[in-house]
C-alpha cells in the first residue's frame, strides 16, 4: 500500500533528521575543544546520513514507479525525496568540519567561540522548524523559519568582519582564520538548506512554488521585533 510506504518513508525521514542533529552538533563541539576523538565520533554520524540518505532515495524511486501517484501523493514524495537530500547536504558540512579539526591539531583558538557555536545552533533550530513543515504538513512557523536564517546571514557577515579585524593584527593566525571562516560558511549554508526544505513543504503542501528567505533581509528592522 501507498501509505505503508509513505509512512515508511516519514519514519526514515525523522531518523535522518536525528542523525543530522547529532552530526552538526558533534562536529561544532569538536572544533570548539579541537578533539579528534569527537571529531572522528561525527564523521562516522555522517557516514551513516549518506547511508540512509540513499535507502530514502531508492524508497523513493520505487515508490513513484510502483503506485505512480498524482497530485499532492507525488508532490509528497518528491518533497521526501528533496528534503533527504538537503539533510544530506548538511551531514556533509559536518563531516568537513570534523576534516578541519584534525589540520588544526597544532594550534590553539586565539579568540573565543561564540559566533560559530551561535551559527550552527541556529542552523540547526533552522532545520527542525523545516522538518515539521514537511513531517506534519504545516506552515505555520515559516515566518519564524525565514527570520532564522536571516540571523544567520547577519551572524556570518558580522563573524566574517570580526575575523578580517583579528587579520588586520595578527599575521600568525592567517590559516586558523580561514578554517574560522570556512565553518561559519558551512553553518550559514545549512540554514540555506532549511530553506530548500521548507520551499519544497510548501510546493507539497499548496502545489505552488515560492521563494522563501526574503523577507528579513528586505527589512532589516524587522530582525529586532
Amino acid at each position: 500500500m501507498l501509505n505503508t510506504r509513505t509512512s515508511e518513508i516519514t519514519g526514515n525521514l525523522t531518523n535522518l533528521h536525528s542523525l543530522v542533529r547529532t552530526a552538526l552538533t558533534k562536529a561544532m563541539k569538536a572544533f570548539e575543544d579541537l578533539d579528534l576523538d569527537l571529531a572522528e565520533e561525527a564523521g562516522a554520524v555522517s557516514t551513516q546520513v549518506e547511508k540512509l540518505h540513499q535507502q530514502i532515495e531508492e524508497l523513493v524511486f520505487n515508490t513513484v514507479s510502483k503506485y505512480q501517484p498524482e497530485g499532492i501523493e507525488l508532490r509528497r514524495l518528491i518533497t521526501y525525496n528533496n528534503t533527504s537530500g538537503s539533510l544530506r547536504r548538511v551531514g556533509q558540512y559536518a563531516e568537513k568540519i570534523g576534516k578541519i579539526v584534525e589540520y588544526c591539531e597544532d594550534y590553539d583558538h586565539f579568540k573565543e567561540l561564540e559566533s560559530l557555536p551561535y551559527l550552527a545552533d541556529l542552523a540547526i533550530s533552522a532545520i527542525d522548524v523545516s522538518m515539521r513543515a514537511v513531517l506534519d504538513e504545516d506552515l505555520s512557523e515559516i515566518g519564524e523559519l525565514e527570520k532564522l536564517e536571516a540571523q544567520s546571514d547577519r551572524e556570518a557577515v558580522d563573524m566574517f568582519q570580526e575575523i578580517a579585524d583579528y587579520l588586520s593584527r595578527r599575521r600568525d593566525i592567517s590559516e586558523l582564520a580561514m578554517y574560522y571562516i570556512i565553518i561559519g560558511r558551512y553553518c550559514e549554508r545549512a540554514a540555506d538548506q532549511a530553506i530548500r526544505i521548507a520551499e519544497s513543504a510548501t510546493y507539497m503542501i499548496t502545489g505552488e512554488r515560492t521563494k522563501l528567505g526574503l523577507m528579513y533581509h528586505e527589512d532589516p528592522e524587522s530582525m529586532l521585533d
